[in-house]
């Protein structure tokens, strides 16, 4: 794995917590923007943050920015485990509290990796 692209899985993990970061708002647009359903957001970080221990090992994530990812997975998990809510909506998005703790968590790791002005990720990340 010398020849892995650590920065720009890096940059992967910034853009996907961006997005979880930013205001409801922005997150419905950005959803509008490339027809996706609200749970995008999600498996966007899933797929982006799959390579954080790896990340964490290369030297790019120290080990309280892998616990930090981690978190805002438990956070993003319990939405998932609450069944019958409106986590996954556009409504879910702008007045769900667990909506709000995840997006603290993550603009704090954001601030903490020196990311404020991180893009949100490209629709070309999108399956």
């Amino acid at each position: 794995m010398s020849d892995t692209n650590w920065e720009g899985w890096y940059q992967q993990v910034l853009a996907a917590v961006a997005l979880l970061a930013a205001s409801a708002c922005d997150q419905v647009a950005w959803l509008e923007k490339h027809d996706a359903p609200v749970d995008e957001i999600a498996l966007n970080f899933d797929d982006s943050a799959v390579m954080a221990p790896q990340l964490a090992d290369a030297g790019w994530l120290t080990p309280e920015a892998l616990s930090e990812l981690a978190h805002m997975d438990d956070l993003l998990n319990r939405l998932t485990a609450d069944e019958g809510s409106t986590h996954w909506t556009a409504e879910g998005l702008r007045t769900d509290a667990l909506w709000a703790q995840i997006r603290q968590e993550a603009d704090r790791f954001l601030r903490a990796q020196g990311a404020t002005d991180q893009a949100l990720p490209l629709a070309e990340a999108l399956p």
